[in-house]
């Protein structure tokens, strides 16, 4: 009888969800195995990774805005802490007022949602002025920023990879057996699965039934000489500061090219965008492209699956993921661990009417 290696759990994907579980699974002193595969390419490694708390036209709170926003501040900067490396950003963000009517109806919407604690207005915009077109001032959230997603999946490779926790390996399903007691795979036995493969799980045979929504994004990486705005700048596109003069463009929507490849219909659509807003000359150094795990629903899905009750998945975090993975990577494992609810919004029950 071949002798298997055992773990708790077996972890594929190894983008923001999976490193995230990871991380905090090593942490509780369990055996954990994550299975990454460096020529998958992944939207984590390219995200903009911002946080915002108040976003859209019409300004409605962000869901579960003060969940999130009361724990990923101190969750990302105890992550820095315990890396000791830099990697999340709380820039803030501005937003300029367009014309007096956009003005007017922005400030009637924060009297309306009551949002006086998560954005000011600012009036006195001197220090935006040479770069931006700010003749009406905008409005402004200390409670923004930006993770810079694959400075902190490195160091949670580094860091598994120390634990004997990572394999650089494709995961074929093909050759998962699942058993009474966990799951077998190859030479493995694990207790417990968790897939976490963004936009890929349409492939897996366990999760592709859910009712993902792919959208590809697009953002470009410029430089402007002497740019000393230190908070993001959002007004339909965003711009980003990276420091050193550098800031990031984005970003595009398309729901149609679910490839990484960059094109030049989302350059010109973000350069375009820029040059509404920005003052001063730019120059490219490059573009990037991701496609994000959304879902129809735009909620995350986690959970157990329907059938195999030692088979989880963590997906979904969309566009909002770096504001989302805190709170439902602590959902999930209490969920796992002390048979807590979880959000039934993010529930994966809400979708196994799906599964067949």
């Amino acid at each position: 009888m071949e002798s298997l290696k055992k773990y708790d759990f077996i972890i594929v994907g190894n983008g923001l969800a999976g490193s995230l579980l990871a991380n905090e699974l090593v942490d509780k002193a369990l055996k954990v195995l994550v299975f990454g595969d460096s020529s998958m390419k992944s939207s984590s490694m390219v995200a903009g990774g911002m946080v915002n708390p108040v976003t859209g036209k019409y300004l409605a709170k962000t869901w579960l805005i003060d969940e999130l926003f009361g724990l990923l501040f101190d969750y990302y900067r105890g992550l820095e802490a315990d890396f000791k490396a830099s990697f999340f950003h709380q820039t803030g963000l501005f937003r300029p007022f367009v014309n007096q009517e956009s003005k007017t109806n922005f400030l009637n919407q924060i009297e309306k949602h009551q949002l006086q604690d998560y954005l000011e207005v600012l009036e006195n915009v001197e220090d935006y002025a040479p770069d931006f077109n700010v003749p009406l001032g905008g409005m402004y959230t200390s409670k923004a920023g930006w993770l810079d997603v694959p400075t902190m999946l490195s160091k949670i490779k580094e860091k598994l990879l120390e634990k004997g926790a990572f394999v650089e390996s494709k995961f074929v399903y093909e050759d998962l057996i699942v058993e009474k007691a966990g799951f077998r795979y190859k030479d493995i036995f694990t207790e417990k699965i968790i897939f976490c493969e963004g936009f890929y799980a349409t492939q897996n045979p366990f999760f592709h039934w859910l009712p993902f929504n792919p959208v590809k994004g697009e953002s470009i990486l410029a430089k402007i000489k002497d740019y000393k705005i230190k908070s993001i700048v959002n007004q339909g596109k965003w711009i980003m500061p990276l420091g050193s003069d550098k800031i990031r463009i984005g970003a595009t929507y398309s729901w149609h090219e679910l490839d990484f490849e960059t094109t030049e219909r989302g350059k010109e659509e973000l350069i375009s965008a820029a040059n509404k807003i920005l003052n001063t000359e730019f120059e490219i150094l490059g573009q990037q492209a991701g496609v994000r795990p959304s879902t129809k629903d735009r909620r995350p899905i986690l959970g157990v699956h329907p059938e195999h009750k030692s088979m989880f998945v963590f997906n979904g975090l969309g566009t909002k993921g770096v504001s989302l993975a805190p709170y439902f990577v602590k959902q999930l494992l209490d969920f796992i661990f002390l048979q807590k609810d979880i959000n039934p919004e993010a529930n994966i029950e809400r979708h196994y009417a799906l599964y067949s």
